[in-house]
């Protein structure tokens, strides 16, 4: 009795373990996304005094990305990814009728180069039943979609661009806020740190035996935040430089185009105005917000144990 007892509750088990290794079978996926990118820095932004995060949302600043991914599964609900990430932002005070910041006339551009990893958990798992209505039968339907949150941590690379009758100009070597000079900051670095967050919803886009063969596809879309530790992603950050202005500034590099990209409306050009004057809000990091919709493969798994000749 005791052998006939252990024998069938072996039975009865060996489909729940079975499920519960499932997810070790296929753990790799590779995947491919296109989206949108919004910058959250000191230029542009909506019509009124400039204000923190999603609350300065600027759409006409949207611009475009291209990422590369690499997933790994690493527990029932938890997975890890690395990204490789092109995206490009942008910021121009043209966009906002606040005046203290449409009278600045400061532009910018920048591409972004972002390797980072983020770790996934599953909120929402896709769960099997019914995918029709069918008369007289009971049971759910078939929810195909999954819902995870994800956050990380990663490097980007960024260089910021100005326009100028028609021409981009690089920022960084013009030392706009008077880098370098007496008094004035030191040059900052193309290199930072990011922290990405947010939520991702996929649905797959078949299964069965023949994903077991020739592998499966998904398709899915993240909303995310990446949050950096640098506030010169648009070249602005502080004040003005007070100590001879856009002449010492362009004096600073010998490039008339340092004096313009300080100040292009013009307004504080002759420094020694006193108090330093305001150009940036140096106590607010930039971030941008990206949205992608990835394409996304998962190989097939290896067959075992197969003849050999």
């Amino acid at each position: 009795m005791q052998r006939i007892f252990i024998l069938t509750l072996t039975i009865l088990l060996l489909p729940i373990f079975s499920q519960a290794q499932k997810w070790k079978r296929q753990r790799v996926e590779y995947s491919f996304g296109l989206g949108a990118t919004n910058f959250l820095g000191d230029l542009g932004g909506r019509d009124q005094i400039g204000t923190d995060f999603v609350a300065d949302f600027e759409i006409k600043a949207t611009r475009y990305a291209a990422t590369l991914g690499y997933r790994y599964q690493i527990g029932k609900d938890w997975y890890v990814k690395g990204n490789l990430l092109y995206a490009k932002v942008s910021g121009n005070d043209n966009l906002t009728q606040q005046s203290s910041r449409a009278r600045r006339k400061l532009n910018f551009k920048s591409d972004i180069v972002e390797l980072s990893a983020q770790l996934e958990y599953m909120l929402i798992k896709q769960k099997s039943g019914h995918l029709y209505r069918l008369r007289g039968v009971r049971g759910k339907r078939w929810f195909r979609f999954e819902v995870y949150a994800l956050g990380g941590i990663g490097a980007i690379w960024y260089n910021p661009k100005g326009l100028r009758d028609g021409k981009w100009h690089r920022l960084a070597p013009l030392n706009t806020e008077g880098q370098g000079l007496p008094g004035g900051p030191k040059d900052y670095s193309s290199f930072t740190a990011v922290i990405p967050y947010g939520l991702g919803i996929r649905r797959n886009l078949g299964g069965g035996a023949r994903s077991r063969h020739f592998g499966s596809w998904s398709i899915s879309l993240e909303l995310t935040v990446r949050k950096t530790f640098s506030d010169y992603i648009d070249d602005v950050s502080t004040t003005y430089y007070n100590d001879g202005g856009s002449s010492a500034v362009a004096a600073g590099v010998d490039d008339e185009d340092a004096g313009f990209f300080h100040d292009p409306g013009g307004h504080f050009a002759n420094g020694g105005f006193g108090e330093p004057q305001q150009r940036g809000d140096v106590t607010d990091k930039d971030a941008y917000l990206l949205g992608i919709i990835s394409i996304n493969y998962k190989p097939a798994r290896r067959r075992r144990n197969l003849p050999k000749f």
